[in-house]
């Protein structure tokens, strides 16, 4: 009887640690997670800072103008009378007078010999891309005067730049440098005198020449000289130099309404970086100094 009663306990004994162990695996209180006391206690990933401009984030000769590869036969002054014409892979000496609707110029370079290297007269809607004008120390305004497409294009050595006095223009994704003092002109990359539906948009607009130490008049001058200015956007450009980089100055110039934002200003001027704007005028904070990415207050 007593081996009876060992090999009877040493059986419990063996079912009840089972029993034991079954237990502490699946009923087994489980331990409460601890929840967060607020929304500052859950991880949240943070959003990418995004670099502050400069300048190489701008326009350049690199990505404007006429692309690499690309030949060029030459030509002499053109004036284009029918509408829709494409004008592509010429190297111009002279000028160039449009005259239709719906004109086209790409992949061309104009080495200027007048007053104006590109002149919209009576047509309207003219597109110039992937282009260069090379004003040869000269020209009264570049493009001149309105209903004109700008885009990706390299304009230099030029005593002015592209005119306003009209409406729809655009200028985009372009580089206007190296402007060159003739006689007592003021020296403008953009001079707007009348217009409406402007847009000026991503372009690098240099008025100081360092080659020639010049400072020059003013990246973005606009006033109301030839009539009203109304429906214009300059954004996301890059200005240096002048009198003042951005100036209002022109006649009637408190009533040119004109929008400014998200451009970036070099250090170089001569008063300062903006000045004359009008009451219409609307000078964001997202304009910004291109050393310090302070916002440049508008004047």
């Amino acid at each position: 009887m007593a081996a009876s009663h060992r090999r009877t306990g040493g059986l419990l004994a063996v079912t009840t640690a089972l029993f034991l162990a079954a237990c502490s695996s699946s009923d087994a209180p489980v331990e409460p997670q601890a929840v967060p006391d607020s929304a500052e206690d859950v991880a949240v990933d943070a959003e990418p800072e995004i670099p502050p401009p400069t300048r190489a984030d701008f326009p350049d000769e690199t990505t404007t103008g006429v692309p690499e590869g690309i030949e060029l036969e030459e030509s002499g002054s053109l004036t284009i009378d029918e509408d829709g014409a494409v004008v592509e892979g010429l190297e111009i000496t002279g000028t160039v007078t449009v005259e239709a609707d719906d004109v086209t110029i790409r992949n061309t370079r104009i080495l200027n010999t007048g007053h104006f290297p590109i002149r919209v007269s009576g047509g309207s809607n003219l597109v110039v891309e992937d282009s260069e004008i090379d004003g040869q120390g000269r020209a009264d305004a570049a493009v001149a005067f309105s209903s004109y497409t700008l885009r990706r294009v390299h304009i230099h050595n030029v005593a002015e730049g592209p005119r306003i006095a009209g409406s729809n223009v655009t200028i985009e994704d372009s580089l206007i440098h190296q402007l060159v003092q003739v006689g007592d002109n003021h020296t403008d990359v953009i001079q707007v005198v009348s217009g409406s539906g402007i847009v000026i948009r991503g372009n690098a607009l240099e008025v100081y020449n360092p080659e020639q130490d010049v400072l020059g008049n003013a990246a973005f001058m606009f006033g109301e000289d030839d009539g009203p200015v109304t429906d214009c956007l300059v954004e996301g450009n890059y200005l240096n130099g002048g009198n003042y980089t951005v100036n209002g100055g022109g006649g009637g110039t408190d009533g040119a309404a004109c929008t400014f934002r998200d451009n970036v200003l070099g250090p170089d001027h001569n008063y300062g970086a903006v000045a004359n704007l009008g009451p219409q005028s609307d000078w964001d904070d997202s304009n910004l100094w291109i050393d310090t990415h302070d916002p440049v207050r508008g004047g």
